[in-house]
């Protein structure tokens, strides 16, 4: 799957994001430092902003320290759920980013949140890795493999990383819910993600094509969805003008929709995540998805 491929299906799907108001046009900016007279709170995203895979874009981490050297309120909002708020502190620290964990929000904390909530105690099969620590998420899981029996006994699945995940058992999940719905949980709505060698298939993409395939409606946790937006507005504070709260991101359909839906102001950075390679103007012209400012960089 390529860019223009992932914003194609982004838009297919359209009808199961959340709604949102935006601004007749963009302003255009080179770099966040542009819209700090505009903004108290940078809500930032990971991919595509802090980094592209393993490696900090350029002038990134200067970018970050300088914005907190002014007073600005920075925290990373990232569908990235792989492993636990500890491993992305130390993951962003080797970047050269100094990230705390209170400064951090991921989709796995809403998912983890909600199946707190549930109380209903399911065995869940989740689609991770061998890192992910499950035991924190949930009393009762297993770790989905090739195993086709491990399918049958769980009670509900969870789509939390797509870092080991295959196409068979991509099926398996499929041949499971055919046979027998049930619950479908997703830790990262990301249909894809920028790496160095070009785009990575997430969690997002597998679940709509599973939502498509059975018609059984997953439910989804991080951005462009309400929940994690609750949880950066509870570090917030009561007392933030959400119009001085800017989310920053590299894709219209998650990070700039999502921000618009939480009634923040939106940054769209063009140059190196989902849509560094596209026509932005057009996209936006055919989503309706408009940012408030659209930064070449970091």
């Amino acid at each position: 799957m390529d860019a223009a491929d992932a914003c194609a299906r982004y838009a297919a799907i359209r009808d199961r994001l959340p709604a949102a108001t935006f601004p007749q046009a963009s302003r255009r900016i080179a770099d966040l430092s542009e819209a700090a007279d505009a903004i108290d709170a940078f809500v930032l995203d990971g991919f595509g902003v802090l980094n592209v895979g393993d490696a900090a874009i350029p002038g990134a981490p200067a970018r970050v320290a300088a914005l907190r050297a002014a007073g600005k309120r920075l925290i990373v909002l990232t569908n990235g759920a792989t492993r636990p708020v500890s491993a992305t502190v130390a993951k962003y620290r080797a970047m050269g980013f100094d990230f705390a964990a209170r400064d951090i929000v991921s989709s796995r904390d809403a998912l983890a949140q909600a199946l707190a909530a549930r109380g209903d105690r399911l065995l869940w099969g989740f689609a991770a890795t061998a890192h992910s620590a499950l035991d924190q998420l949930a009393p009762r899981t297993l770790l989905l493999g090739d195993d086709a029996e491990a399918y049958d006994r769980a009670e509900g699945f969870a789509l939390l990383s797509g870092d080991a995940w295959t196409p068979s058992r991509q099926a398996l999940l499929l041949a499971a819910l055919r046979a027998r719905p049930r619950p479908v949980l997703v830790g990262n709505p990301d249909l894809v993600a920028p790496r160095e060698d070009g785009l990575s298939l997430e969690p997002g993409l597998h679940a709509h094509a599973l939502w498509d395939a059975t018609g059984v409606a997953c439910a989804f946790y991080g951005k462009p969805f309400a929940d994690a937006f609750d949880l950066v507005r509870a570090k917030l504070g009561p007392d933030t003008d959400p119009r001085r709260v800017a989310m920053v991101g590299d894709t219209l359909h998650t990070d700039i929709l999502g921000g618009a839906a939480a009634g923040w102001r939106t940054i769209l950075v063009r140059a190196h995540g989902l849509l560094r390679s596209l026509d932005v103007d057009a996209l936006i012209r055919e989503s309706g998805i408009v940012p408030d400012f659209i930064a070449e960089t970091t």
